[in-house]
């Protein structure tokens, strides 16, 4: 069963669940069938936004309560296992513009939550600055699918293309943001 017709079998009792595992694609999903007349588009978009801050605090805990194990993996990939005083005050202070980056470039952003709760940054913080940029993000994939129904097919087809641009576009913008940030040992040396 497609998405779209387990959506449409089960009603919105499916919208908050699957917008915690894959929120954009859902989203649009949700914006096309809610143009079509079988939901509430205010109560699916409000769904939707649940469901993503659902998602981004579940990632948030892995890395908060399971921040030992990672650190392992970490080593295993070659990375440095240890954040320095100086690092996190570092990657604190750039938390908000990281936050945004890993929400609006989708396939990176699960390292992004999962080392936000690593660092441990306060979680009301970690919640606002995540609602604030979930609203925008699901009203345009909402939209998307909402305005352009007749082409969803189309969009459909072509969503693991928008997935790789988006990741691509995510890994620059941090490699952008993680050179500016002073004492990482990856080509930066000043803001």
């Amino acid at each position: 069963m497609t998405l779209d017709g387990s959506l449409i079998a089960y009603g919105s009792i499916l919208i908050l669940p699957l917008a915690v595992i894959e929120g954009p694609l859902v989203s649009i999903a949700t914006g096309f069938l809610s143009a079509s007349g079988y939901f509430d588009w205010i109560w699916a978009l409000c769904l939707l936004i649940g469901g993503d801050l659902i998602g981004d605090l579940l990632y948030y805990w892995i890395g908060r309560t399971g921040k030992a194990p990672m650190v392992g993996l970490l080593r295993r990939f070659g990375m440095r296992s240890t954040v320095t005083p100086a690092m996190q005050s570092h990657l604190t202070e750039h938390s908000t513009k990281m936050l945004f980056i890993g929400k609006w470039t989708q396939s990176i952003g699960v390292v992004v939550l999962i080392g936000s709760g690593m660092l441990r940054l306060p979680l009301p913080r970690f919640i606002v600055v995540n609602l604030i940029a979930t609203v925008p993000k699901s009203l345009l994939l909402f939209g998307l699918g909402y305005f352009a129904s007749d082409y969803y097919a189309d969009l459909a087809g072509h969503a693991l293309i928008t997935l790789v641009v988006l990741g691509l576009l995510g890994i620059a913008a941090v490699i952008i943001v993680l050179r500016r940030i002073d004492g990482l040992g990856i080509g930066g040396t000043g803001r």
